[in-house]
């Protein structure tokens, strides 16, 4: 039996009431959220900020993805928001401690001394710049620029590489230097995606 369109009651006022929500009210109170931001600014990794804030971290995921929803109630919309920037404020923090450290210049020492004539010199003691920070922050904020790292070729049995000008044994070195610089950059590549 088939039912064509003319023959459907007409919608009533029951049926295009917004639907209410079912089952138990958010734990996702705003003092839950700013404990669990504060957390999150502080440096606390998701696990971290939801074990301090007594909820699990499957429960934090959940908040952050119905926050993501285009139609997404406020209150989870304004939580992903503000977890959001508590990271990235955080991020911040360390980055431009990181390029601190590797400018160097950071007062770790201030010292004042009366001379005998009645004078006062003041001293400050300062970090200098710290080389492998540097490179690190430089690779982290440039992914195309990355430190050279030396490639080692030796011939038979690790010994030294002969010298010759036969093209076969040239040809061989390039194939062997192109095959070690195809798997560093696979490797580099992978660790990419995994920081990202």
């Amino acid at each position: 039996m088939s039912i064509d369109a003319t023959t459907q009651p007409d919608a009533t006022a029951s049926d295009t009431a917004p639907a209410k929500s079912v089952g138990r009210p958010t734990k996702l109170t705003p003092e839950m959220a700013d404990a669990l931001c504060q957390a999150r600014q502080n440096g606390h990794s998701i696990t971290g900020a939801a074990d301090l804030c007594g909820v699990h971290r499957a429960t934090l995921l959940r908040w952050l993805a119905e926050g993501e929803a285009d139609d997404a109630p406020e209150v989870f919309r304004d939580f992903r928001d503000r977890f959001t920037r508590a990271h990235a404020h955080v991020i911040g923090s360390l980055v431009n401690a990181a390029i601190q450290d590797a400018l160097g210049g950071s007062v770790v020492k201030k010292v004042e001394r009366e001379l005998p004539d009645g004078s006062v010199i003041r001293e400050e003691q300062v970090t200098p710049p710290n080389g492998k920070v540097a490179l690190e922050v430089a690779s982290r904020l440039n992914p195309d620029w990355r430190g050279v790292k030396a490639v080692e070729l030796s011939g038979p049995d690790g010994g030294p590489v002969e010298v010759a000008h036969e093209v076969e044994i040239l040809e061989g070195l390039v194939s062997r230097v192109e095959a070690v610089k195809a798997r560093k950059a696979a490797e580099a590549v992978s660790r990419c995606d995994d920081v990202a």
